[in-house]
């Protein structure tokens, strides 16, 4: 399975690179703000990092998903149905290749937050002084700003499990729709209508997770349901792609 998931990554290495340089272009912007002492510098820094981390992340699902699309309902990937592997295991480096994608972005992120706080703590002059200055970019946009650092790491990788959900169901829906309307031209608009009705499914079952008041664990009970859920679809996805699909 290491082979079909170095052809899904070669599928995806432009866009990924593309949001490298992005990063690291909005990453200079940021330490000139720490190093100058320029508080626009650094509040557009932070708020370009974090449009990059929520932007990135919603795209490496999406192009997965037009290409899972692509791959159904065109000739373009034939060659990845005639190689010697099951459904299971097309299907599996697919999602295994945009779960690790998913959740290397995300350390990657939360690293860098990491390095870029501890940077503008060191080169600012403390933890006070450099809460304050953020503190002044957001109040220029009248926003009160609160930063409750660990808070903030786990809702984040709470939403990387369920964003990885999204993209498994889509997966699942794209399926439905591929083995019924393969190559006609509203099978993309069928395929969207089922994959709202499945999220509205998905979004009833997270909802019967029960609200716990210690926020780590609420999330630690999303994402294992969440990880459940794209098991589920993922074993249902393979069995139709064994069974039914004909591509």
């Amino acid at each position: 399975m290491g082979k079909l998931m170095k052809y899904e990554l070669r599928k995806t290495m432009f866009s990924k690179a593309v949001l490298l340089v992005i990063t690291g272009l909005v990453e200079i912007l940021y330490l000139a703000g720490v190093f100058l002492k320029w508080d626009k510098g650094l509040g557009f820094g932070i708020m370009g990092l974090v449009l990059c981390a929520s932007v990135g992340i919603f795209y490496i699902g999406i192009e997965s998903l037009l290409i899972w699309h692509r791959d159904l309902n065109t000739k373009q990937s034939y060659m990845l149905f005639l190689t010697p592997k099951n459904s299971f295991q097309i299907l599996g480096a697919k999602i295994v290749e945009n779960g690790l994608s998913l959740f290397l972005a995300g350390v990657f992120f939360a690293l860098l937050a990491v390095a870029d706080w501890s940077i503008g703590i060191i080169y600012i002059g403390g933890l006070e002084e450099f809460i304050s200055v953020l503190q002044d970019f957001a109040r220029s946009f009248n926003v009160n700003l609160e930063i409750p650092v660990w808070d903030i790491l786990i809702a984040f990788f709470g939403c990387i499990a369920t964003w990885l959900l999204m993209v498994v169901t889509g997966y699942f829906a794209i399926l439905l729709s591929a083995s019924v309307l393969a190559g006609k031209k509203f099978s993309g608009f069928v395929s969207f209508v089922l994959y709202m009705v499945l999220m509205w499914a998905d979004g009833l079952i997270l909802d019967l997770v029960p609200q716990l008041e210690d926020f780590k664990l609420q999330f630690g009970w999303i994402i294992a349901v969440s990880f459940l859920l794209s098991a589920v679809y993922y074993l249902i996805s393979g069995w139709i792609m064994e069974r039914k699909l004909s591509v």
